[in-house]
């Protein structure tokens, strides 16, 4: 009786010390920055006409990747959110959690502490071979993940990022914020922000790093210059690249249907002015009133992005007001806090708005070539 005591022991010793160490194998396997592919369903109706429910998700419906780094760290690239529900639009907001949380490998499965629910989402691992990890999500359906290592030009680099988002039917946060090398933030929030108002922020410069790399990480290159889903009322994120002073590159993104890369690095800048400590701004109420500039000349017009407007607005804002004369070449139209119509002239590199007139130092259309991007108005202009 007391050897069959005894190699029961040891049999559970030794089951313990082989998962324990397969556990331990695994957490330095997972290591690395993961990719979400494809979702695996290999369910078989019991009847022919049996209707097979989809697939739930792996870890929640979100679009997902993951870094996993030492020390039980991960990164969840899509990140975590906590929203506020209210009857009143104006009291519905998001509030931004963050990417960076903690993982555990115990018996086989990964374990994702949530930061939203501050609950361990659990799930099977199936396999970890090569570059790809099966997770079971339930009996019979499996996730699939690929290991990732993007190519990062180190030679890529930009002098500011600009990100901003329309809105939509909804209370979806409209809001624009700038980024330079040198860690100056600007944020403006217009509308189901936790903060709305003109404000400046300071970040270090390698957390400018950071931010700048996660881009690059989406290829911004060869990304579209837009990006539209199919259906409407959703919201469009725009964002612009700046190097010397001049426009690289605008991409919009409607419906959030870009690169999923692309989506895992502006989500986190459009909500950093939560992260960091903000500066009240005071500036002229007709640059507030803009959300959209267009530059108009004749039966000619000339249109900018949002993220591209909350540039021009920076510049007009740190600009320096002269008593210059210049031609009138263009103006902007706007629509003021009351409804009215209001323009502002402009040669490209001065803007005057009533009896004061800001010098920005040089000729915006030209500098950024749009001198050749005007349009005909239609009717909608």
């Amino acid at each position: 009786m007391k050897h069959k005591i005894l190699l029961y022991v040891l049999t559970i010793l030794i089951l313990y010390s082989c998962q324990k160490n397969n556990d331990k194998q695994l957490t330095k396997t997972i290591l690395g920055e993961w990719k979400y592919i494809k979702t695996e369903d290999q369910r078989k109706p019991k009847k022919s006409n049996d209707v097979i429910i989809p697939p739930p998700w792996p870890f929640g419906n979100h679009i997902k990747g993951f870094v996993f780094s030492e020390n039980n760290l991960c990164e969840n690239k899509f990140g975590y959110f906590k929203r506020i529900k209210a009857t009143e639009r104006e009291d519905r907001k998001i509030f931004f959690l963050g990417t960076e949380t903690k993982y555990k490998i115990e018996n086989d499965s990964l374990k994702i502490f949530d930061l939203e629910t501050k609950t361990w989402e659990n799930q099977k691992i199936h396999s970890i071979i090569g570059d790809t990890l099966t997770i079971k999500v339930d009996d019979s359906i499996f996730a699939k993940y690929a290991r990732t290592e993007p190519k990062i030009n180190s030679n890529e680099n930009y002098d500011k990022i600009i990100v901003s988002s329309s809105g939509c039917y909804g209370s979806c946060p409209v809001s624009s914020i700038s980024i330079d090398n040198n860690g100056n933030v600007l944020f403006y929030g217009q509308y189901y922000n936790t903060q709305n108002g003109f404000f400046k922020s300071k970040i270090s410069k390698n957390e400018y790093q950071k931010i700048q790399t996660s881009f690059k990480k989406a290829n911004i290159k060869k990304l579209e210059d837009d990006y539209h889903g199919s259906w409407t009322d959703d919201e469009t994120i725009t964002i612009t690249f700046i190097k010397n002073n001049k426009i690289v590159k605008s991409i919009s993104d409607y419906g959030g249907v870009s690169p999923v890369e692309l989506i895992w690095a502006y989500t986190p800048v459009r909500y950093l002015y939560q992260q960091v400590k903000l500066t009240p701004l005071k500036a002229e109420k007709p640059l507030l009133s803009m959300w959209r500039i267009s530059f108009t000349k004749g039966n000619q017009i000339c249109d900018l992005s949002k993220s591209e407007s909350f540039y021009l607005f920076t510049e007009i804002f740190k600009g320096k007001e002269t008593a210059y004369k210049f031609e009138n070449k263009y103006t902007i139209g706007f629509w003021n806090d009351q409804d009215k119509k209001e323009t502002i002239y402009t040669d490209g590199r001065y803007f005057k708005y009533k009896d004061k007139t800001i010098d920005i130092g040089y000729d915006f259309l030209t500098v950024n070539n749009l001198t050749d991007k005007f349009r005909q108005k239609d009717k909608y202009d």
